[in-house]
């Protein structure tokens, strides 16, 4: 996967006033405060509590956008996947960061017109305009972006799709339920949560998929079934999109490689039941000598399942099948 053009030329025309030791110092610190801050505190999610500068700002827009842009692009293609007739006109994102899901609902769904963004700090509200600004979408032109802290009061209107892309994390344990339920609350049709694909991750989201389907949702993505989570203790179901680095990225990071591989947890949540699936493929497929073995989850919970070659339709679907997919 790649970035968006248009977004990645702004976030090199962003970086451009930023010196190389600037740069590295600013992500560095963002990558100690990301690891110690994770639903460590109560301060304002996404950008207050770690990006107070326009600086910060910038090696933000290196350092994370990308990745985030990745994980939200894959699980909203998971979505679009699952819901074949539907496409939102309009977008909330709560805790909005520079606007990573705003761009990857733009990829995703042609038709979306309107987008409302909240995000905390100043800095990030004054880069995420400006890289918005070169977005070729109705929804990019005409975004309203508002400051506002999560942990407080704060209004919106209701919108068909609501995001939140690693915002519950940063918040403190007791207000994560609030915050996803006046998502729910704020959604036409559909809710989207994303997490880092850690333990840690995958319990926040495991606590919100059993908080929605309580209050009636239907899980969309990955799930194949309305059912409790299958996986035990000690497990976590999480997935991995790959996304390109550019020069400026590798800088930043103090990288090597030309790409890297953001690892996520998510739940994708509506109003209406999506089209079904028979499972979904939560690990790498293991290829042996004549058979691939598939750790799947299915509605009747979770199985291994062993193709041979024998089996010439399913070894196809196999052969093509990659962490994350869903099978027919």
């Amino acid at each position: 996967m790649d970035l968006p053009s248009e977004l990645r030329v702004g976030i090199e025309a962003a970086l451009r006033g930023v010196g190389q030791a600037e740069l590295r110092a600013a992500a560095a610190g963002l990558s100690d405060r990301y690891r110690a801050g994770h639903g460590a505190s109560a301060g304002p999610p996404g950008g207050a509590r770690y990006v107070a500068s326009p600086a910060a700002a910038a090696a933000y827009a290196a350092y994370r956008m990308p990745a985030t842009y990745a994980a939200v692009a894959a699980a909203m293609a998971a979505m679009a996947a699952r819901m074949p007739g539907w496409a939102p006109r309009s977008l909330l994102d709560a805790g909005a960061g520079l606007g990573a899901s705003l761009w990857a609902a733009a990829e995703v769904w042609d038709d979306l017109a309107a987008a409302e963004l909240i995000e905390s700090a100043p800095a990030m509200l004054s880069l995420g305009r400006q890289l918005a600004g070169r977005g070729g979408s109705p929804a990019m032109a005409g975004a309203a972006w508002r400051q506002a802290d999560l942990t407080a009061p704060w209004r919106a209107e209701r919108h068909d799709l609501a995001t939140a892309a690693y915002v519950l994390g940063e918040l403190p344990e007791a207000a994560r339920g609030a915050l996803v339920d006046a998502l729910w609350a704020h959604s036409g049709h559909a809710l989207l949560l994303v997490e880092p694909g850690t333990p840690a991750g995958w319990a926040i989201i495991r606590a919100a998929r059993e908080r929605l389907r309580a209050a009636g949702a239907a899980i969309i993505a990955p799930c194949p079934h309305q059912g409790a989570c299958p996986l035990p203790e000690g497990d976590w179901c999480h997935f991995a999109q790959r996304i390109a680095r550019s020069k400026i990225q590798r800088a930043a990071k103090g990288a090597e490689l030309g790409y890297e591989d953001e690892k996520f947890a998510y739940v994708a949540v509506a109003r209406e039941p999506g089209t079904p699936i028979s499972a979904r493929v939560l690990r790498r497929p293991v290829a042996r000598p004549g058979r691939i073995e598939l750790a799947l989850c299915a509605p009747d919970g979770l199985r291994t399942e062993t193709v041979t070659r024998s089996n010439r339709e399913r070894w196809r679907e196999a052969r093509d099948a990659e962490w994350g997919d869903a099978l027919p």
